[in-house]
Formats: structure tokens, C-alpha cells, sequence
């Protein structure tokens, strides 16, 4: 193993499987099947589509980077205050996609497990362990996530195939029953997951060796399977009507599981689940977010990491119900999560090709 502060691309691939893959089980897929209902699946096989191209784009600014740090390169190439307007929202965006699945993962264990004690509490422990991963480099966070994705991994194809013979996929047809509407709808929630990806071009510079369009192509894929394994499932094992109502429906597949006659009640694996996705997402942004406010003096970072980790501490305290909270995702966070990530996209691979079009004449002219 290689101690050079760096990942490899596979530790690339499982960070990301971790800090993506856990929104999309958890947040998207309620918000999908109550946009959507029982189309909720083809929103996320129509959404595919144009993401890949928005993929394809994400790899093209990736190799014109040259390994280069994202942020680097554009306070190198352009203006202080487009450097903030393009800086600023990333950072904002990355501290919503850690407040936002605290919030999550603070709901689910007071609801599921842990009812008595304080949700404060729950947030504090957490965080603190996030803030502590987070201060000690990409390097650590990779190394974890290698060790704790196989057994995340074994548990999803465990509940997988553990339910098969309580699922019944014709229950996801008929398609379409509502028209197109519904599922057109579903495509907001498709696609503020599938944003996420664009922390991939923010870790570029922290892999080996560069990534091409394959690993991103193939990162688009896996956002997809865990999209649609605990979707579909969700639909097969509940129904369209039943897994609607329910808040986690991903968790609940947990609560089906059974074992011959004498093993039941497994959903205590889920806790494992749940908790290592977290451990990771929120750790990466918070690391994330202090490399793009370029934050280098160790004490200042450790500071400002738990500045940020507590200020979330703080937005999570405040009240307000999950009803509101539900309502905001649909009606705020997603739309605005996914507009602000494509504009901001479209903008750097404007700036992309301005620079290869001012270097290409400056050859031509010399």
C-alpha cells in the first residue's frame, strides 16, 4: 500500500459507492415513490439518459484538469470573483448534502432504535466522529472505506436475495397508468441523486492515476443499481400503495427478513448500513469543503471543521417537524440541489473550452 497521502481509483469507486449510495436508499426513493408511485423505476431508467451525457461532460472537464485541483484551476484561470462564484455554491452544496442526511439518519434512530435518547445526541456523536475523520486526510477515509464496503455490500445482496420469495415484481406493472406526468415529476429526485457524482471530479486530484469517462460511466451505472435494487424491491415486497406511506422504505425491507423459523428481526444489519454510508458522506464533505475554502493551517482547519460540524448540530435542533422536513426536500433541496449542480457544471466546461481555445491560438499565433 502506497503512502503518499493519495487513493487509488478502486478506493475512488468505494468512497463514492458509500457517500452516494446511501442518499439514494435512504432520501431519494421516498420522494421517487411518492412523485412517481409505481412508475417510480422508469423515472430512474429515463433519467439515466441525459445524466450520461451530463456524465460524459463531468469527464471531459476531468481531463482537461490534468490531475489539476478543480478549485486550483480556476483561481489559476480566471478572476478572483468568478473563482467565488463558482466556489462558493460547491461549498454551499456540500454542506446541504451533510446537513441534510444528518438530519435523515437522526430521524431514522430516533424513530427506529434509539427513542429516548436526546437527538442532539445522537447528531453530536456522529459528528464528532466525522469531524475527527475528516481532519486526518483523503488517505484514511479511502483506507476506511475499503475495509467497511465489503460487508455494506454483502449485507445489500444478503437482504437482496434473502426476500426473494416475498417479492412479486408484477406488481410493477402496469407502467405508465398515470401517464407521463408522475414519472416526469420522479425526475428531479433521479437526478439530484445522480448529481452527486460531480464529487468525484472534486476528489480527481487525490486518485493515482486519472480517471477517464469508463470510471465515471461506470460510477453513473452503480448510482443506478443502487437506485433501483431497494426501488423496485421496495415495490415487489410492499406494493405501490403500501411502500409510499412508509419513510424508509429500505429499512423496511429489513423488518421481512427471516430465516427459516427460529431467525427473524435482522433489521439490527441495516444500523451497520446506514451508519457507515453516513460516516463517510459526512466526513468527505466536511473534508471536501475546508480543501475548497483552502484552508491549509492545521490549527485553522480543525477549527473551522468544527465550526461547520456544530453549526449542523445547531440547524438540526431547530424546530421543525419531519412533515416540513419531508416538504422541503421535494419542494427546495432537490430541485435547487440539481439545477445549482448542472448550471455550475455547464459553466466550468464553458470555461473548459474558452481555455483550450485561448491556448490553441496563442499556438497558432506564436
Amino acid at each position: 500500500m502506497k503512502l503518499d497521502g493519495k487513493i487509488g481509483i478502486g478506493q475512488t469507486i468505494m468512497l463514492f459507492m458509500l457517500t452516494v449510495g446511501i442518499t439514494n436508499h435512504v432520501t431519494v426513493i421516498p420522494l421517487l415513490l411518492s412523485a412517481a408511485g409505481r412508475d417510480a423505476w422508469l423515472s430512474v431508467l429515463i433519467g439515466a439518459i441525459p445524466f450520461a451525457g451530463w456524465t460524459c461532460l463531468l469527464a471531459f472537464i476531468n481531463s482537461h484538469l490534468g490531475q489539476e485541483p478543480l478549485h486550483e484551476w480556476i483561481k489559476r484561470t480566471q478572476s478572483k470573483w468568478v473563482s467565488n462564484l463558482l466556489l462558493g455554491p460547491i461549498v454551499f452544496a456540500l454542506y446541504m448534502m451533510a446537513l441534510v442526511h444528518l438530519i435523515d439518519t437522526q430521524t431514522w434512530t430516533t424513530v427506529n432504535y434509539l427513542p429516548r435518547t436526546p437527538e442532539w445526541f445522537t447528531a453530536l456523536v456522529l459528528v464528532v466522529f466525522c469531524v475527527i475523520a475528516a481532519n486526518g486526510g483523503i488517505s484514511p477515509l479511502g483506507i476506511t472505506s475499503g475495509v467497511i464496503l465489503p460487508f455494506v455490500s454483502i449485507l445489500g445482496f444478503f437482504i437482496a436475495f434473502g426476500n426473494i420469495p416475498k417479492k412479486d415484481y408484477t406488481l410493477l406493472l402496469p407502467f405508465l397508468q398515470n401517464g407521463m406526468e408522475p414519472v416526469l415529476h420522479g425526475l428531479v429526485y433521479v437526478g439530484g441523486g445522480f448529481t452527486e457524482l460531480i464529487i468525484v471530479l472534486l476528489l480527481q486530484h487525490h486518485v493515482r492515476k486519472p480517471l477517464h469517462l469508463s470510471h465515471y460511466i461506470a460510477m453513473l451505472i452503480i448510482a443506478i443499481i443502487l437506485t433501483l435494487s431497494p426501488l423496485t424491491g421496495a415495490i415487489a415486497e410492499f406494493g405501490p400503495v403500501e411502500s409510499t406511506r412508509q419513510r424508509f422504505p429500505a429499512f423496511e425491507q429489513w423488518r421481512l427478513l427471516s430465516i427459516g423459523k427460529n431467525f427473524e428481526n435482522m433489521e439490527f444489519f441495516a444500523i451497520y448500513q446506514w451508519l457507515s454510508g453516513s460516516f463517510i458522506r459526512i466526513s468527505l464533505c466536511l473534508f471536501l469543503m475546508v480543501e475548497l475554502m483552502k484552508i491549509i493551517n492545521p490549527r485553522k482547519k480543525t477549527y473551522t471543521l468544527v465550526f461547520l460540524g456544530f453549526s449542523m448540530i445547531a440547524f438540526t435542533s431547530l424546530p421543525f417537524s419531519d412533515m416540513h422536513f419531508m416538504t422541503f426536500l421535494s419542494k427546495v433541496y432537490y430541485p435547487l440541489f440539481m439545477t445549482l449542480i448542472l448550471v455550475i457544471t455547464l459553466c466550468i466546461a464553458g470555461l473548459v473550452l474558452s481555455n483550450r481555445n485561448r491556448k490553441r491560438d496563442t499556438n497558432h499565433g506564436s
